[in-house]
């Protein structure tokens, strides 16, 4: 393999982390994000593993006629486990310090699906949207294109020995053929399923497999690589084009995503050392960058989150920049000292290598998850559940209920037992697991029907991204909700929503709707309109806290401050949907007042967000653990009635 070793790939490597690394580092000019595209600097990994994966199976099949899964999946632990399990413990000890208990308690979890290579799927299916923000507080959340990769050299070797057995001369075809399966179904459902898209390897594979490609055709081309640089200056342009010009996380990976991918494979297929590129990327700064560039996208992005998370970095370039210097450092450190230590099957054999890894995964998980409640008990209870978004938390085979359009959950479900369905936006998603305990007990057959935008009335919102509020949303709703008569219906009206509730047309399709539901005998919860706020309550306690964590006096103070609105405001603000359900009446509709709760309660006009223990809100209007648990009290309380009757 050395005979073989191509410096400009290390150089293309130093690119792609370089693009990582100053995206992640958000780093601003007149208030746009410089290598807004940077996170592409991932795509081209993809390339550059499929590239060198293919040319190591193909090379081996070759010679040997044979192919050691043993040793393949040995030279990947080496090269993967030891640097990651540095970097996590590395994390896991600024965690402790410096993570909200909610977010560390989310952190574990992150612990273990990186360690076993399934962090794509646990981002994806705990709600986190990779492009929510550039630079997440999860320091673990770069490791989703570790998973990636992982799950791929699972699958691949036995998906290329088995072509090179049955169709040696089809490869290519068979390679090109899973290519544009794979950018295709990217693209079909890159719209709606943005965040599935994005971290999953059915989406991902065509990146790898177009190096796969590459590679075939040098392995099977007498020379290993073409001589025309005016492609490899063309594919230079479009990497640096997408770096710097595509702004979108969520556009990827689709067609577009072809320009930086076809780019990388552009540079690997026509450089050599005569052309301007192969100097460029070869050059010894490129080239060292690139041996380090595993470690060093192992390090920046934790050091970058918690600089992040501490505020050191907050409109700071001189402090995002010396944090970039210190990832470098210690990514050479672990390069020198772990990467290549470990590599060699000399100073550390198989029965070693396994016995430390084993023991290192055991410590690292069990003293984090040990930790976690003396972690939670250095701050005041009030801040304990900040920023959870429990809107996610409701999962039926792992996956969350929210976000359904067709096929939604349906908890214990029974021929013979009263179904509840449960039917609204992201607020009334923000109380559906208190809801689902409290009905699991009581035998009744949960449905939760939630969609971020989505309430019981079929309005056109304004474009907003992320939203998947369709008419087949309400179709699908609607037509689960027909076949099940003598059924529990709780809604709720966002009252943000009151300038299009004002459409008599649309007013009206409302009441007829509900009053079509009434004649099937359905018993229907009205769910009066919860506060909205003018902050984010999460924000603002954990602000308040960043600058008082230091004064005990400040602390008491802290747990003594209220987030609120006036009364008043609220009763105007609401009067719309008040206005439509009060309108509504029949012996089976019920209805229920959370704002009695919040309102003229802890504080004579004012509606509150928190208690001095507990906040009610995570954010300007999803409800926490606390708030949905005292508002399904009183819901409980309602079903009870309704069932006695």
């Amino acid at each position: 393999m050395k005979k073989n070793y191509r410096k400009d790939i290390d150089g293309l490597r130093a690119l792609a982390v370089l693009g990582v690394i100053f995206y992640h580092a958000e780093l601003v000019f007149k208030d746009n994000i410089i290598v807004s595209g940077g996170f592409l600097g991932v795509d081209i990994f993809f390339v550059i593993s499929g590239y060198l994966i293919t040319k190591i199976i193909y090379n081996e099949v070759k010679l040997n006629n044979s192919f050691s899964f043993f040793n393949f999946y040995q030279r990947r632990i080496r090269r993967i486990i030891p640097a990651l399990l540095l970097v996590i413990l590395f994390s896991s000890i600024m965690a402790y310090f410096f993570l909200l208990p909610i977010e560390f308690q989310a952190y574990l979890k992150s612990i273990v699906s990186s360690v076993f290579f399934y962090s794509n799927f646990h981002f994806h299916y705990s709600g986190q949207a990779y492009g929510e923000n550039i630079l997440s507080a999860k320091p673990l959340l770069h490791t989703w294109s570790l998973a990636i990769e992982e799950q791929f050299y699972i699958i691949y070797p036995i998906l290329l020995i088995g072509c090179i057995k049955f169709f040696k001369k089809n490869i290519k075809t068979v390679l090109a053929t899973l290519i544009l399966l794979s950018i295709l179904f990217a693209t079909f459902i890159s719209n709606d399923h943005q965040s599935f898209n994005f971290y999953m390897l059915t989406s991902r594979a065509w990146e790898l497999l177009f190096g796969g490609l590459i590679a075939i055709k040098h392995l099977n081309s007498s020379s290993n690589k073409e001589d025309n640089s005016l492609f490899a200056v063309l594919g230079f342009i479009a990497i640096f084009f997408s770096f710097f010009f595509f702004d979108d996380v969520n556009e990827h990976p689709t067609l577009l995503t072809l320009l930086p991918v076809i780019g990388c494979c552009l540079i690997i297929n026509n450089t050599n050392n005569n052309n301007i590129i192969g100097h460029i990327l070869s050059s010894k700064v490129l080239s060292n960058m690139g041996l380090i560039s595993y470690s060093l996208y192992l390090w920046h992005h934790p050091i970058l989150s918690f600089g992040k998370i501490s505020g050191i970095t907050n409109d700071n370039i001189s402090m995002k920049f010396f944090l970039i210097l210190v990832s470098i450092i210690l990514s050479i450190l672990t390069y020198v000292y772990v990467e290549r230590i470990f590599r060699d099957k000399k100073k550390i054999k198989i029965k070693n290598l396994i016995s430390i890894i084993t023991v290192s995964i055991i410590l690292i998980i069990s003293i984090s998850y040990i930790s976690s409640k003396s972690q939670s008990e250095r701050y005041p209870k009030i801040v304990r559940n900040l920023h959870e978004k429990t809107w996610f938390k409701t999962k039926q085979f792992f996956i969350p209920c929210f976000q359904r359009d067709k096929f939604f959950c349906s908890f214990n479900r029974g021929v013979d037992k009263q179904k509840a369905f449960l039917v609204g936006d992201s607020v009334l998603a923000s109380m559906q697991e208190e809801l689902k305990k409290n009905l699991i007990k009581k035998n009744i057959n949960f449905i939760p029907m939630t969609n971020a935008g989505c309430d019981f009335i079929n309005i056109k919102l304004k474009e907003i991204k992320n939203i998947n509020c369709t008419s087949d949303v309400f179709n699908y709703r609607n037509k689960k909700i027909i076949e099940s008569k003598n059924s529990l219906i709780i809604i709720h009206l966002n009252y943000l929503n009151s300038d299009q509730y004002n459409n008599l047309e649309t007013r009206n399709k409302f009441t007829k709707n509900i009053n079509f539901l009434l004649t099937q005998n359905n018993k229907i919860i009205f769910l009066y309109p919860i506060p909205q706020w003018q902050i984010n309550v999460s924000k603002y306690f954990d602000n308040k806290f960043q600058k008082e964590k230091n004064n005990i006096q400040s602390k008491l103070k802290l747990e003594k401050d209220f987030v609120t609105i006036k009364y008043d405001d609220f009763k105007k603000d609401s009067s719309v949907v008040f206005n439509i359900l009060d309108n509504i009446n029949n012996e089976n509709i019920y209805r229920l007042y959370p704002h009695k709760i919040f309102c003229n309660t802890l504080i004579k006009g004012k509606c509150v967000a928190n208690s001095t223990d507990d906040i009610y809100f995570i954010d300007n209007s999803h409800l926490s653990k606390a708030g949905s648990e005292i508002i399904n009290i009183d819901l409980i309380k309602l079903i009870d009635n309704i069932q006695k009757k």
